[in-house]
């Protein structure tokens, strides 16, 4: 099942479904998922194959536009799980909130910093106008980055808006609202045949970071050590369901995406397995790039240490078990 949910008020609807919708049947398990990109067709295959289904669970993923919100859905328990950006729900906890990491699907930068043609170099780049999901989101925090590794403080010599989903920023690229955005497939294909300038790609430039993580509250697991077993076989054995099924996997990943385009999807099925690991473990290496980024803003994040964060004991569960290498033979 899934729903894609206004932003504004995904809490009220979520919070209200309750026994009105599903009656004396216990409601699925929903997984707040944030937006609609390639990096989250792990979660999509586990739906839309029968992979979370196998392990006995009754999913429903929900589409939220932006971390912060999904976060939101997450701790108010309207969702059980959390697919997306990890900075979300760092920063929640570092203001006091419950929520836990169990799973990091992606520990680099993604993006692909893309600007209009008129613009050639990271040097033109200053006084430039960017356009990110929301401003404190994982593009947000990613793009800070990248301008200060060119010379460019994001602060004083940029103007960073937030516009939404990376469709949406496109769009206000090619519209001329702003200048520059980031991107990843299969935008970068369109990007190319457009003509616009790539200026830079941070996945290549190897920058560990915890971008995207399976989350939940730590109440949550702590109640539903079973639930959380199982979620976790799903989402793995969708990665090696990925690996295994290139065309199945193209067409649930147009599917959700709403793209036909066969190069865009075969770029982004291949970009996809470059970066999700087989075996998702967080690292603290790229927990710590999130709370320094964190850090410039709050100073709280300063007081955290990367173990604060995550809880890799349900993980290394199926790993002792076997269960991680059985499902890619």
């Amino acid at each position: 099942m899934q729903r894609i949910i206004l932003a504004a008020i995904v809490i009220l609807v979520l919070g209200s479904a309750g026994s009105a919708l599903y009656g004396a049947a216990a409601p699925p398990t929903r997984i707040a998922s944030s937006g609609l990109s390639a990096e989250l067709l792990p979660l999509w295959i586990g739906q839309d194959r029968g992979l979370f289904k196998k392990h006995g669970m009754d999913t429903e993923v929900i589409t939220i536009q932006g971390g912060p919100l999904a976060i939101q859905a997450l701790l108010s328990g309207s969702t059980q799980f959390h697919a997306g950006g990890t900075s979300s729900p760092m920063e929640s906890k570092i203001g006091g909130a419950n929520a836990v990491t169990l799973a990091v699907f992606i520990d680099s930068l993604p993006y692909t910093l893309v600007s209009s043609a008129k613009i050639k170099t990271p040097a033109q780049l200053k006084g430039a106008k960017f356009a990110v999901s929301r401003l404190g989101s994982v593009s947000d925090l990613s793009l800070r980055i990248a301008l200060r590794n060119m010379g460019i403080n994001p602060e004083k010599e940029a103007t960073i808006l937030g516009i939404g989903d990376q469709t949406s920023r496109f769009t206000a690229l090619r519209s001329g609202i702003v200048d520059a955005t980031v991107i990843s497939p299969p935008l970068t294909v369109t990007a190319r045949k457009l003509g616009l300038t790539t200026i830079s790609s941070f996945q290549d430039a190897g920058i560990v970071w915890a971008y995207n993580s399976i989350d939940t509250t730590q109440d949550f697991a702590q109640n539903n050590r079973g639930v959380v077993l199982s979620f976790l076989r799903g989402f793995v054995e969708s990665i090696a369901y990925i690996h295994k099924n290139k065309e199945e996997s193209m067409a649930t990943m147009g599917r959700w995406m709403r793209l036909d385009d066969r190069e865009a999807l075969a770029e982004s099925y291949e970009y996809v397995l470059k970066i999700v690991p087989k075996k998702p473990y967080a690292s603290d290496k790229g927990i710590q790039a999130v709370l320094d980024a964190l850090a410039l803003r709050n100073p709280a994040a300063k007081n955290f240490k990367p173990q604060d964060f995550y809880d890799m004991s349900y993980l290394k569960e199926l790993d002792k078990s076997g269960f991680l290498d059985r499902v890619f033979q």
